[in-house]
């Protein structure tokens, strides 16, 4: 008899402890849809890294614009303030890029943000072109310049300018 009592306390304890447990749990469809928020969550993250880990590719002449760059050949001069740039390779410049300083404190504007750079032409710089502007008064004696070509390519997205690193670029004493 003692056994019979034991098991029917037993009982009622784990009938207590279920609905107990029941009741404090998440219903399911709360739960369904905490489940679909987070998929969709860790999609759109995982879609927006791939998609930052895609460089959209600038090409020019069939090949990647980096190419490009070492066929860039010019000719830089600077005297009096005045800048003077002469293209004389197969590559138009689109823009240039000129980087300014010297004992490690370096500023680069593209020449078209110069006063003397206004003269800088809208379709950019084609064989043989040439380009001289005064830009003497802004930058002032700042040991050295460095001129930078800027091309532009074509893209998925259309028409892009790209800067061509620092070793295609012509460095001049001021």
């Amino acid at each position: 008899m003692f056994l019979y009592i034991k098991k029917k306390m037993v009982k009622k304890i784990t009938k207590r402890v279920s609905k107990k447990i029941r009741k404090s749990g998440l219903s399911p469809v709360v739960t369904t849809v905490l489940l679909i928020t987070l998929t969709i969550a860790i999609t759109v993250i995982l879609f927006f890294w791939f998609r930052g880990m895609v460089i959209d590719t600038i090409t020019k002449f069939d090949k990647n614009i980096e190419l490009s760059c070492e066929n860039v050949n010019f000719e830089a001069g600077y005297s009096a303030g005045t800048l003077s740039i002469v293209n004389n390779g197969d590559v138009p410049i689109f823009n240039a890029n000129i980087k300014t300083g010297s004992g490690g404190n370096y500023q680069t504007r593209e020449i078209t943000e110069f006063s003397g750079g206004a003269s800088w032409p809208s379709t950019g710089l084609p064989q043989g072109g040439t380009f001289s502007g005064d830009i003497g008064s802004e930058i002032g004696s700042t040991g050295e310049i460095t001129i930078i070509p800027i091309l532009l390519g074509k893209s998925s997205k259309g028409k892009r300018t790209f800067v061509c690193e620092g070793q295609y670029g012509k460095q001049l004493a001021v």
